[in-house]
């Protein structure tokens, strides 16, 4: 495998990081850098990079098998309920199983295991039975959703399905995924995003919201966020849908909205490049990344504690 270069962007997820906790934020983006080579010094944070949390597993998968779905439905197939919910539970017990037998230390980009293999938390049968019966219940919920059943109603004003993109935004780069973007059929366009937890701060969703709504702004109404007039700013909604608990809501753009989050990403970059060593190269230097104070709740969830000697 030829050598690329780890190049800056800035992301949603790198944000959270790098505010939650800067040695997590440099073993995640940084200290991993070279791992997917098996002799190399980094292969277990990379390891440890690829792990999953069982909650954020349960959300991988069901967005996993909605794309699936949504992708099956343009392409005018028919959709099954009991089909698709047989192929996400099959799915899901391989998914464990591949994990209880390590395969994670072989293949951890294509087979990832989950933290509680990793570091030997006892999980008892029927809390991974809860598990795979509750992304099942919220696949097979997707049948029901209306707002699962417009897309599918829509299917020709559908432009994305979690394809991964990339702007550039007061000189910043940044990654952006959207869950489902559709045309709302009169010249503005809604970002979908599915969550599947057990609950979401309205504020963190709509700054996010507003994240890919300057994409929208920029790549499909050809604006630049920094300046957009208010009326193009207003074209675009962003709509969290929990396939949980069935709650939705809209969540408009406006120019304040808009404002805050570029002054964000600008301020948000800045503060990642300033910890560089090499800022031209991407470079950083694990002691200018603390960790977080011994006994730090956050530690706990963290998949890197074991590289910290916090496990």
């Amino acid at each position: 495998m030829a050598d690329f270069k780890n190049e800056f962007a800035w992301s949603w997820s790198r944000h959270r990081a790098f505010e939650e906790c800067r040695r997590k934020y440099w073993l995640n983006h940084y200290g991993f850098w070279g791992g997917w080579r098996r002799d190399d010094p980094a292969r277990e944070i990379y390891i440890q990079k690829r792990l999953n949390t069982r909650p954020q597993w349960l959300g991988s998968l069901v967005h996993e098998q909605a794309e699936r779905l949504l992708k099956e439905g343009l392409q005018g197939r028919a959709l099954e309920p009991d089909r698709a919910v047989e192929r996400a539970t099959r799915r899901a017990w391989s998914m464990i199983r591949e994990s209880e037998r390590g395969r994670y230390r072989d293949d951890p980009k294509r087979m990832p295991g989950f933290v509680e293999h990793y570091y030997g938390i006892e999980v008892s049968p029927e809390q991974w039975e809860a598990d795979v019966s509750e992304a099942a219940r919220q696949v097979a919920g997707l049948f029901d959703n209306p707002v699962f059943d417009r897309l599918l109603r829509v299917r020709g004003q559908i432009r994305e399905i979690e394809e991964l993109r990339q702007f550039v935004l007061v000189d910043v780069p940044i990654w952006v995924s959207l869950d489902v973007l559709v045309a709302d059929g009169e010249g503005g366009f809604v970002v979908i995003d599915w969550k599947t937890g057990r609950g979401h701060h309205t504020e963190s969703v709509a700054a996010q919201l507003a994240v890919y709504g300057a994409y929208v702004l920029q790549t499909y109404l050809g604006e630049d966020p920094t300046c957009a007039p208010p009326d193009k700013v207003g074209k675009i909604k962003g709509m969290y849908v929990n396939l949980r608990s069935g709650e939705r809501e809209v969540l408009p753009l406006d120019p304040e909205s808009l404002a805050q989050t570029v002054e964000q990403i600008g301020g948000s970059a800045a503060a990642m490049r300033a910890a560089l060593t090499d800022v031209e190269e991407n470079l950083a230097a694990v002691d200018d990344f603390p960790m977080l104070p011994e006994g730090d709740p956050a530690c706990s969830r963290c998949p890197f504690r074991g590289t910290c000697g916090r496990a």
